[in-house]
């Protein structure tokens, strides 16, 4: 299989090892919240959403709205997680693009390094009150990620088919 690199310079490696070092710091603080702290601002988040799409909601009874906030509460945090590490991933591939290895060697690379931060990331919840490690999240943060590499996979090999076309 053919090696790939997509660029050679080094302020390019060093800004996409930073984004990534910074984004994985982002994710260790909001996983020290505790369970009280984390809840509280989700739940203004979804609330807030829920009001802007279900103007009714404040006129549905106490039990309607409780329910409704815990599903959108749910469903947000599993979106941001999927979406963090997608975001995650693809910084983790972008890293790796600037060393010459094939496809599949950025694919593994990458997906490794942001599961293992993924279930560093849960054991690191484990010490954190009120909350605790989750084997589902972790695979939802792997699956975020494998499609936020895959996407930098597709993205490189279409401007790399482009600049070849060039030459």
């Amino acid at each position: 299989m053919q090696k790939i690199r997509l660029y050679r310079s080094v302020r390019l490696r060093a800004l996409f090892l930073l984004l990534t070092v910074l984004l994985a710091g982002i994710i260790f603080y909001m996983s020290s919240e505790t369970a009280t702290e984390s809840g509280e601002r989700s739940n203004s988040i979804v609330a807030t959403v829920i009001r802007v799409f279900c103007p009714e909601f404040d006129s549905l009874s106490s039990a309607a709205q409780t329910e409704l906030l815990a599903s959108g509460d749910h469903i947000l945090r599993k979106c941001t997680h999927f979406a963090t590490y997608a975001l995650l991933g693809g910084l983790v591939c972008l890293s790796s693009l600037g060393f010459f290895a094939s496809p599949a060697a950025h694919l593994c690379r990458s997906l490794f390094l942001s599961a293992l931060y993924a279930a560093s990331d849960e054991i690191h919840q484990s010490f954190v009150p009120g909350r605790g490690p989750a084997l589902t999240d972790v695979l939802l943060d792997s699956a975020g990620a494998l499609c936020g590499i895959l996407f930098i996979l597709l993205a490189a090999a279409l401007l790399l088919k482009k600049q070849t076309k060039k030459s």
